[in-house]
């Protein structure tokens, strides 16, 4: 379970109860707090105890004991909450929004507002990819020497040896498959070579993914647990049910997961070790899509989904090669490209902002004076000034 609200996992931030508190006996204001996005820019904090009661909706709490957002934790809401003093934490609506809370402090204590450096988006759970349907899906069993010329396709092609060994021949070199080895491919034809008895598993299935799976030509040997999901799959295709397709297609999509994951882990093993070949190659793709979504609010979640990397994978390529991280590479750029559209001088201040995908002018604002030691309206002024003492160059 994702960030589970327990009295262990909470605890460093307050604690969680039933029954709302008394507010006249313990002389506490009630104030009423709307929240109508899942992004968040601003966190509450108070110096004493409070509470929190949300009476309708489904929500989640952002909380940390400081207002950096990396140190952000994400916890749902199910029941009524006691926070710590001096915590910074704001709500996150699950369900159709706005949501309205209360928060319940003593009279006497205004809870102040700390801006974010950074936004928060919440990213719900979801798949990188979905198995949209299984073309074909059987179990041979191959007792002779045997040659299988396959044409090429635009489907995926998935092989799992039970038993024996093969050679699969494709346009990348030729691949051997001992018992519980796999290797999934696509648009290429292929060539078996089986030489003594095999038996062996074959799914072809299309997905709703425009980037084609990073996992393709590889022979990687089954771990115990994807052995056993590619037998459910196998059992399944027999069964003639009404559930039968459905359930393949959830068995294969699990097991594509687990290999996806333990191929991810191997490449963060192997990034740790500095190689900078394939590493390199996988950066440049990823400032490529950073660049060419300059204008769009991007999240680092989008780009771990589009490129099938973790979080901490992403953090170590950028920390490795570029000495920063995602998001502030994200940013630089974004600024940078701001003081460009500045100085053409066809858009507004606040249409530079929007069109870069910041939440708001403010925002913008905020971060070109961290960035530049300047704000966007300083920097048009020197720019004019520049230009008319004729310099051409903005003092900056």
């Amino acid at each position: 379970m994702i960030n589970k609200l327990t009295e262990n996992s909470f605890e460093p931030y307050g604690s969680f109860y039933d029954r709302p508190v008394s507010r006249r006996k313990n002389g506490l204001t009630v104030r009423e707090i709307t929240s109508t996005a899942k992004r968040v820019e601003q966190l509450y904090v108070l110096p004493c105890e409070a509470y929190i009661e949300c009476p309708q909706g489904t929500a989640r709490i952002l909380i940390s004991d400081s207002p950096d957002a990396e140190s952000l934790k994400s916890f749902p809401v199910r029941h009524h909450i006691r926070l710590a003093p001096n915590m910074y934490f704001n709500l996150i609506p699950l369900s159709a929004p706005p949501l309205t809370w209360e928060l319940i402090a003593p009279s006497q204590k205004e809870p102040e507002i700390c801006p974010l450096s950074s936004p928060y988006t919440y990213q719900p759970v979801s798949a990188p990819f979905h198995v949209r349907r299984i073309v074909d899906c059987w179990y041979t069993k191959q007792s002779e020497p045997c040659v299988v010329e396959k044409p090429a396709s635009r489907s995926y092609e998935l092989i799992y040896v039970y038993e024996g060994s093969m050679d699969i021949r494709l346009s990348t070199g030729t691949h051997t498959l001992q018992a519980h080895d796999l290797i999934l491919y696509r648009g290429d034809s292929a060539r078996f070579d089986i030489t003594a008895s095999c038996s062996y598993l074959t799914a072809i299935f299309d997905a709703n993914q425009k980037k084609t799976l990073h996992i393709l030509d590889h022979t990687f040997h089954c771990t115990s647990e994807l052995q056993q999901v590619l037998w459910k799959l196998l059992i399944e295709s027999f069964e003639g049910s009404y559930y039968t397709m459905t359930l393949m297609i959830c068995y294969l999509q699990e097991a594509l997961l687990l290999l996806m994951q333990f191929y991810e882990t191997i490449n963060h093993q192997t990034l740790l070790k500095d190689t900078k070949s394939a590493r390199s190659d996988l950066l440049s793709e990823i400032l490529t899509y950073m660049n060419n979504r300059i204008a769009e609010p991007v999240t680092i979640e989008e780009i771990c989904h589009e490129f099938f990397i973790s979080r901490s994978s992403l953090q170590a390529l950028f920390k490795t090669h570029l000495n920063t991280s995602p998001k502030n590479y994200l940013l630089n750029i974004k600024l940078q490209k701001s003081k460009e559209l500045i100085r053409e001088n066809q858009y507004t201040i606040s249409e530079i902002a929007y069109m870069l995908g910041f939440s708001s002018i403010h925002y913008f604002s905020r971060l070109f004076k961290k960035y530049f030691n300047t704000t966007p309206s300083d920097y048009v002024k020197k720019i004019a000034k520049s230009k008319t003492s004729g310099s051409g160059k903005p003092a900056l």
